[in-house]
């Protein structure tokens, strides 16, 4: 008989970004554009218009977790809800430790803003503000994620779940 380890893990803390965290996504993606129009003296209406770039973040973020995944040669699984999700489907199939999810994610949220960035002198104006104001609103879950496990015990591992991210500690 081939010998198992069990783990049993003890919830500690589950992040959610729920409806009004999109929501306040939404309010302050518009807010920061409509500021930056009437400062730039773009037309709000050819902001909107540019909305349509924020396509490529779900893209560049779940792009640059596996990257980050494979070079650091973590097993990478897509969840159900890629699309809808503050994560993009990001996920792996087992816990991560608390210092591998940390990384994880302050390269996703850096690269972001380095990718949005990078693109900005080769796109429209309106278009590159709004890439670069996306950018910084789409990253807003991952970096409160970061933040909360600030707060955890430097032993515990994440999860990622199904629109939410798991703190989790092993029992024994």
């Amino acid at each position: 008989m081939n010998e198992q380890t069990i783990y049993s893990y003890k919830l500690l803390y589950r992040f959610r970004w729920r409806f009004l965290g999109y929501l306040f996504q939404l309010l302050l993606l518009l807010g920061i554009l409509a500021a930056v129009s009437v400062a730039s003296h773009i037309k709000f209406a050819k902001m909107v218009v540019s909305l349509s770039i924020i396509v490529a973040i779900p893209f560049i973020h779940h792009l640059l977790f596996r990257l980050y995944a494979y070079l650091r040669r973590h097993s990478v699984k897509l969840s159900p809800d890629m699309l809808f999700s503050a994560w993009w489907g990001s996920g792996t199939p087992v816990p991560l430790r608390l210092s591998v999810y940390r990384e994880l994610e302050l390269t996703v949220v850096a690269g972001s803003v380095l990718v949005g960035s990078a693109l900005y002198p080769w796109l429209p104006s309106p278009y590159g503000i709004t890439l670069l104001t996306a950018c910084l609103t789409a990253a807003l879950p991952r970096l409160l994620g970061v933040i909360i496990s600030l707060r955890q015990p430097s032993s515990c591992s994440v999860k990622y779940e199904t629109k939410s991210i798991a703190f989790l500690k092993t029992d024994g």
